[in-house]
């Protein structure tokens, strides 16, 4: 939201810029008890809203902008359809939680929005950068006058007042049914106003009597009073209480403004943050504009705009406005159907664009992204050695649309949450282990590599790749952010060359690893197993036999490569890398593919010249390297045995050399084993996480059972996330 300011050049005074309407429409609605900003009101089932567009359309509004969560778009663009058709120019901003400058990451237990003056900001990037603009609340009836009067503040403001809010009577503004909420008023000598209140669960007080201040006591005993109209009585945002006389003017958030408001907003609202609020405190954008008059920072106009305001506050309200709206239209202020071919309000420009036609300027669509498993091949793609993966039948998917400002705003699931962060900046990580940090890294990755992100996307991220168990749900995660971009960006990069540069790009995360995950989940085809070179990269498909069956049981233990596991992944490469050198190799490929002799040799000068720990290291990245050539032969002739003892050699080497297993992965493979599976190893980078086994298909039921039985029974069951059988995918996608 930053950035948004004045911008230099004077509006022509014979024809002013037709001024735009910001709705705020993000409210939760609690104490209504559904929707209520679509509640049909009006007798032709007209909402709330659709009256104030009708008025605002006929007081010289051009352009709408709807601040919705979210979630709630679908039902907004569905039951506003008709004004398509009328021609309005209506387009959406979402109220979320997170911002990419203001609000990275949310507090943890925040679910209230954050109230009126956030929804203002939200909206910021839909506004024209010059003009004014209105706000006002979607619950709420102002009327055609109030709309007239404002425009035409807006239109001609005296000098030095670019701030304007329409008021009422107070007592005009109440409910019979609950207190609410008002923006309480207090003039200047000149007029503008001198401070706002935010009032609190305010309804009448028929006992209170009216001085000045609305505050005196009765006159004595024996003195004769005056009758005066009642009081209103509530409390403050702070708690405490307050009392004001009935017809003193109330703010019921219709407001006029220019664009230089937005970044003294920006700054009250971080001055917000900086106070740690509650979970449930909020901004309001009265406090602010008032905290701004009070400041003389913005001089503030007031619009009274009389008696005419209506609101649904309580379910009960609904029954008062649909009374007096079926009156008005029978006195010929409305049509019953606001929206009829021929009933239009006026002035409208058939011309104006609506953004419930095709989304032509923000490509969007759904990027989806496999996990893996790695058949065999462990902890020597970073050495440079060629791996035997396939692409796995579970994904990760970002449904996603393209911004208009170069943005990133993605929604996760509950237990991951929301995040924001900007393209034109310096992309900074967020916290270790945090999620955004994938996002991040494909992003800077493509930008290294040359790619122009002019556009962001926002969207939400769904997945069944089990998170944190080895079958590289963050490497879906970073190809389908990369691919969601390209396709936001109208850009393209071949699969190969987009597979290297996400790998080195995922190396941002923190975690030094190789190149397997990102070729797999972007080349993989459907009934095969992948081998994998690298120097340069290269991807071969090798089919996987009829009947063989792959069977992926998780050890229940995480495994995060972002989180604890980092530094002994990371460890791992470095002690690779120290004994390859010790023994006076340039590469492992040399070492892999010496012939049988010099390969002997190799390894008993490594066990005789090196310490205990890299000695072992080394062992397992050359016996491993030479698996994965064995592996590939014996899957390209179907011998289920042989690859099943390579795959039972590999999990020894992990076990034993590399020292990366746990006791749970190794009771696994045993119970595995002993079930009829041909073999089985430790998948991924160990430390926890997930075991694969290969069986023939008329074994992989016996073998569930088994380690239902033996192993998942004993820790409190098990679902589908943890033990299934997979089938080698296709890579990834997007589909628009």
């Amino acid at each position: 939201m930053s950035g948004t300011g004045p911008i230099g050049g004077a509006r022509p005074a014979d024809r002013p810029e037709r001024p735009t309407l910001v709705i705020l429409a993000a409210g939760r609605s609690t104490r209504f008890g559904r929707a209520k900003q679509l509640e049909p009101v009006g007798p032709g089932g007209a909402s709330l809203i659709e009256y104030t567009v009708y008025d605002a359309v006929r007081a010289g509004f051009g352009r709408f902008v709807l601040v919705v969560r979210e979630s709630q778009r679908d039902e907004f663009e569905a039951r506003l359809r008709p004004l398509r058709d009328a021609g309005i120019s209506l387009s959406f901003a979402f109220q979320r939680l997170v911002d990419a400058d203001l609000v990275p990451l949310p507090p943890p237990g925040r679910v209230r929005p954050w109230g009126t003056g956030f929804a203002v900001l939200a909206a910021a990037a839909a506004l024209p950068r010059q003009g004014p603009f209105a706000v006002c609340n979607a619950d709420d009836f102002y009327g055609r006058v109030a709309h007239e009067r404002l425009a035409h503040a807006l239109a001609a403001s005296p000098p030095g007042i670019r701030a304007f809010t329409a008021t009422s009577p107070l007592a005009d503004t109440l409910s019979a049914h609950g207190g609410v909420s008002r923006g309480l008023c207090e003039a200047g000598p000149d007029g503008t106003l001198l401070r706002m209140t935010e009032g609190l669960d305010l309804r009448l007080d028929g006992d209170a009597s009216r001085t000045g201040n609305g505050d005196a006591p009765r006159a004595g005993a024996g003195a004769e009073s005056p009758a005066a109209p009642p009081g209103v009585v509530g409390r403050t945002a702070s708690g405490a209480a307050v009392r004001v006389d009935a017809d003193s003017p109330a703010c019921m958030g219709l407001w006029g403004f220019f664009p230089e408001i937005l970044p003294q907003l920006e700054e009250r609202f971080r001055d917000f943050l900086a106070a740690s609020p509650g979970l449930e405190d909020e901004f309001y954008l009265s406090e602010a504009v008032g905290d701004l008059a009070a400041a003389e920072r913005t001089r503030c106009g007031l619009v009274p705009v009389g008696p005419g305001w209506m609101g649904v506050t309580f379910p009960e309200d609904r029954e008062r406005v649909a009374v007096s709206l079926r009156q008005l239209t029978e006195a010929g202020a409305y049509p019953v159907d606001l929206w009829t071919p021929h009933v239009r309000p006026e002035p409208l420009r058939a011309a104006q664009a609506s953004l419930f036609g095709p989304p032509q300027a923000s490509p969007g669509g759904v990027a989806t992204a496999p996990g893996r498993i790695n058949l065999i091949g462990e902890h020597i793609d970073y050495n440079g050695l060629p791996v035997l993966p396939m692409a796995l039948d579970r994904h990760v998917h970002l449904e996603f649309e393209g911004a208009e400002h170069a943005t990133v705003q993605l929604e996760g699931d509950a237990a991951h949450g929301s995040f924001a962060f900007r393209l034109d900046r310096t992309i900074e990580s967020a916290p270790r282990g945090h999620w955004s940090n994938y996002v991040r890294a494909a992003a800077r990755g493509l930008q290294d590599h040359g790619v122009g992100l002019k556009r962001g996307i926002r969207g939400t991220v769904t997945g069944t790749v089990p998170v944190a168990e080895g079958l590289s749900s963050s490497s879906a995660l970073v190809v389908a952010s990369a691919l969601a971009l390209l396709h936001a960006n109208e850009a393209e990069v071949e699969a190969l060359e987009l597979a290297a540069l996400l790998a080195r790009a995922e190396r941002y995360v923190g975690v030094q690893g190789g190149g397997m995950d990102q070729a797999a989940s972007l080349c993989g085809k459907e009934g095969h197993a992948l081998r994998i070179d690298f120097g340069p990269l290269r991807v071969t498909p090798v089919p996987v036999p009829e009947g063989w069956r792959w069977i992926v049981a998780s050890s229940l233990a995480r495994a995060e490569k972002a989180g604890a596991v980092r530094e002994l992944y990371n460890e791992r490469r470095a002690q690779c890398a120290e004994a390859l050198e010790r023994v006076g190799r340039t590469s492992w490929p040399e070492v892999v593919e010496a012939d049988e002799d010099e390969f002997a040799a190799i390894l008993a000068g490594a066990g005789k010249s090196l310490p205990l720990t890299l000695s072992r290291r080394f062992r397992h990245v050359a016996t491993e390297g030479r698996r994965v050539t064995e592996a590939e032969r014996a899957l390209r002739s179907g011998n289920m045995a042989a690859f099943g003892r390579l795959m039972n050699a590999s999990h020894a080497s992990l076990r034993d050399d590399f020292s990366v297993s746990t006791q749970a992965l190794d009771e696994i493979v045993s119970v595995a084993l002993d079930a009829g599976a041909a073999g089985a190893r430790l998948t991924g980078a160990g430390f926890g996480g997930c075991v694969v086994a290969l069986c023939r298909a008329n074994r992989a039921k016996a073998v569930i059972e088994a380690l239902i039985d033996r192993f998942y029974a004993a820790r409190g069951g098990v679902d589908r996330r943890a033990l299934f059988v997979a089938d080698a995918a296709d890579g990834a996608t997007v589909t628009s």
